[in-house]
């Protein structure tokens, strides 16, 4: 990784940085007028992602925009699954509907193999965005977590509790840890692919650690997550690729999390009651304003951005970002506002 002047690996490295590096969960994304223009030329969301020429293009929109310290691939975290064979379909106003939703213990079973190969897609967008990126800006590949992934694929869509997906782990645990297994060897798989198409930095993405307890979380999703980390901190290719954990208000303490042996955790932005001292010196802290105060006056995202920065200014490894991923409704004008009070801090 030939990022050494990068404020983002400085950070990720738990140096302590006089202003912290800043980018954005779904910086490329609805809410940019260039990126709109690109998405009305597709019926289906998947379909522009498997165009690793447009892909590339959408990646790079927000760093010229906003001149940000990280550029993140353009993708989903539905890629795998859909490589399973599941049939991932982008219904307008609806998201994510699985044509063939895991439903039966024979539906594990009768699995497709997963091939990495099928996803050279965004193996190729990952090296074009590289390829157009300035030397000091890396690159962050990406993966839904184990458990994300399991509960797409077994609910079939996006849901608010994934009543269905938890109902059946209670009902088929031999089989529900059998399919996490199988969708951790392939995020592996995954990952390592896009280290090696050029991906500096990997984000796991854990969006539905909310709906689990305390016991289910430790026994479905971080127990998971770990053994995918570890994995990466195993192999030749991907050892020292740092790697950020995203897990969406899970219910544990600081420890789980940092357990999981992951280089930086990225906080949800209700986060606020995570014990800093336990992290300092081992992790890096991202995150992690609530997206909602960018809908808000110049004075309150100021305010409540100024708090973040005071509250993480001592600490060795600070990335500033938000607490979950840019909304739709956001002003262009509100994230370069965002991006130079951080700077100017």
């Amino acid at each position: 990784m030939n990022n050494s002047d990068s404020l983002f690996v400085k950070a990720l490295n738990k140096e302590k940085l006089p202003t912290p590096p800043v980018w954005y969960m779904r910086q490329a994304g609805r809410y940019m007028p260039e990126y709109r223009k690109v998405r009305k030329n597709f019926k289906n969301f998947l379909d522009m992602c498997k165009n690793p020429e447009v892909c590339c293009e959408l990646a790079l929109q927000p760093i010229e925009a906003f001149k940000l310290d990280a550029a993140i691939l353009f993708s989903d975290i539905l890629t795998v699954p859909d490589a399973f064979g599941l049939g991932v379909k982008f219904v307008e106003n609806e998201g994510p509907i699985f044509e063939n939703p895991v439903r039966s213990t024979s539906d594990i079973k009768n699995l497709n193999t997963f091939d990495p190969e099928s996803l050279n897609y965004v193996y190729k967008t990952v090296s074009s965005i590289k390829n157009e990126l300035p030397e000091n800006i890396p690159l962050i590949g990406f993966s839904g977590s184990p458990w994300t992934l399991a509960a797409y694929s077994i609910e079939g869509r996006s849901s608010k509790d994934f009543v269905t997906t938890i109902d059946f782990i209670k009902s088929n645990k031999e089989e529900a840890h059998y399919f996490l297994s199988r969708l951790t060897d392939a995020c592996f798989l995954y990952l390592r692919k896009q280290v090696q198409a050029g991906a500096d930095v990997i984000q796991i993405f854990d969006s539905w650690a909310n709906v689990l307890n305390s016991e289910e979380l430790v026994e479905y999703s971080i127990n998971y997550t770990k053994s995918l980390i570890d994995a990466l901190k195993k192999d030749q290719v991907t050892s020292n690729t740092p790697v950020i954990l995203f897990s969406r208000d899970p219910k544990c303490n600081a420890e789980t999390l940092i357990n999981t042996s992951a280089d930086c955790i990225s906080l949800y932005w209700g986060m606020n009651k995570f014990d800093l001292d336990k992290a300092n010196g081992k992790i890096a802290i991202q995150g992690n304003l609530n997206p909602s105060i960018l809908l808000e006056s110049k004075d309150v995202i100021k305010n409540e951005t100024y708090k973040i920065l005071e509250k993480f200014k001592d600490f060795p490894g600070y990335i500033f970002n938000l607490g979950h991923g840019i909304t739709p409704d956001i002003d262009p004008e509100n994230i370069k506002y965002l991006t130079d009070i951080v700077r100017k801090f």
